[in-house]
């Protein structure tokens, strides 16, 4: 069979290649998620780093990120392989992606200047590595069909994935990390031993998700004999797209969200909770199970309604119950647990539609502009959420260093306290129902969709056609 399949672009795709595709996103959620975690905790807790400086080396390495993105977003969208446009990125960024996350979680013997300068680059050496993967990844998943209802059904079994993903990320690793260190191992050799596990877990489902998806990616023609311009009149063209900046702006609001509510949850379970890392791991626990729960669900019902309005009620009923938790006694880790659990509605909310909100710009583009460059949408959007999350994860640090954080203290003072329980509750939902907001005026329905596509068909003929019923995407 080819590896580039160029007829039926409106086709349904098995269940087991869903399936294989889905597994990409356990990689991804494994790299992303355990950064997030837990990059600013092993900066100020092991790696003997301020908080400031901590949020200051995360915000340096996503800065780098914005260089890269947009170039490998260019590069898998030109990429001339008998194999695919995005495939390939997935089977060459897998183990450098591994490597590069155990060596920045390694607590190095350097001091002063010399130590930041390590973490500064292996942070940036992670966002390469990531961005390799995360890009192409993403955008094949709007490349194995072009119909809109199959691929949220693609994302919603894709999405429990990337849950089970958020499970090895955050709930194993911190299981690991108390397990070690009941054998007598230190910290920093616990939380060594833990990261090469979980790397090496992410290497091995990525490359099983390009096995799975072999022959199945659409090699799409271009509707027009347009050229890609450079960078520069490329950024301008989709900036253009109003769509697209509907689905940016939710993605940056949405990762400031989800990286100040899971960034703060070990400093939760270990001050204002008083235990340990075991205990944090159920936490995180109940993070997987109630996003699991809640993406098998949604798909479903996005498909039977409008993932627009789906979307929009998740971000709404996540960010107010998160605003509701600063006035609720989180007490006990029972309650932590439940909390947890039931804030991730926004978050498997977002996950599960909003690749599949960005994946109907690819033929927004194409119609407007005549041309396909998934892998370039992609990029933004992606760099988008990386900005939301290292602009989240600089707040963070100097919030904890506004409330007087001592990681060497035994007992944290009340105003300490009081801070890390507004990163758990206030401030991921401030940043959650912002993100509905963006969406409440994004364009795209179903039917406008559907009515663009007839006409888009007769475009890529060379036939005669109109956007008359669908004028606000492509305006």
């Amino acid at each position: 069979m080819k590896d580039i399949i160029s007829r039926n672009l409106d086709r349904h795709i098995p269940f087991r290649t869903k399936l294989g595709y889905a597994l990409g996103g356990t990689g991804d959620a494994i790299a992303y998620d355990f950064i997030g975690s837990f990059l600013l905790f092993f900066l100020t807790d092991l790696a003997g780093i301020s908080p400031a400086i901590a949020g200051t080396i995360i915000g340096i390495a996503v800065l780098w990120d914005a260089i890269t993105d947009p170039v490998i977003g260019m590069l898998s969208d030109r990429c001339k392989s008998k194999y695919g446009k995005k495939r390939p990125f997935l089977l060459f960024s897998a183990i450098p992606l591994a490597i590069i996350m155990m060596m920045l979680f390694h607590v190095v013997g350097f001091n002063g200047n010399a130590k930041v300068a390590y973490y500064v680059i292996f942070a940036m050496l992670f966002w390469t590595a990531y961005t390799t993967f995360n890009i192409p990844y993403f955008a094949l998943g709007g490349c194995l069909t072009t119909n809109t209802d199959e691929r949220t059904r693609i994302r919603s079994v894709a999405q429990v994935f990337n849950f089970i993903g958020v499970f090895f990320a955050s709930a194993v690793p911190t299981f690991l990390v108390g397990t070690f260190q009941e054998m007598g191992f230190s910290d920093a050799a616990s939380w060594q031993y833990a990261v090469i596990i979980i790397g090496s877990i992410a290497a091995i489902v990525i490359l099983f998700s390009w096995n799975a998806t072999r022959g199945y990616e659409l090699d799409i023609e271009e509707s027009t004999d347009s050229t890609h311009d450079n960078i520069f009149k490329e950024i301008k063209e989709v900036l253009c797209l109003r769509p697209y900046i509907n689905v940016l702006l939710s993605q940056l609001l949405f990762y400031a969200s989800y990286t100040i509510s899971t960034a703060s949850i070990l400093y939760f379970t270990e001050n204002n909770l008083g235990m340990g890392e075991t205990q944090a791991s159920l936490i995180y626990t109940g993070v997987t199970i109630g996003g699991i729960v809640v993406a098998i669900l949604l798909g479903p019902l996005a498909v039977k309604f409008d993932k627009r309005t789906a979307y929009i009620a998740c971000m709404f009923i996540g960010g107010a119950i998160m605003l509701v938790g600063k006035f609720l006694p989180i007490e006990s880790l029972g309650a932590a647990i439940f909390f947890a659990a039931v804030i991730n509605i926004g978050s498997a909310g977002h996950w599960t539609l909003s690749y599949t909100l960005l994946y109907d710009v690819f033929e927004i583009d194409e119609f407007k502009n005549g041309k396909r460059r998934e892998g370039f949408l992609m990029a933004f959007f992606s760099f988008c959420g990386k900005l939301g999350g290292a602009a989240a994860g600089t707040l963070t640090g100097f919030i904890l260093e506004l409330g007087h954080y001592n990681a060497s203290a035994a007992v944290q003072s009340p105003e300490t306290l009081a801070a890390i329980k507004s990163l758990f509750t206030f401030w991921p939902g401030i940043f959650c129902l912002a993100a509905g907001v963006v969406i409440l005026v994004y364009p795209v329905t179903r039917s406008r969709f559907q009515l663009m596509m007839t006409n888009l068909e007769l475009k890529r003929q060379g036939k005669e056609y109109s956007t008359e019923g669908f004028e606000k995407l492509v305006k």
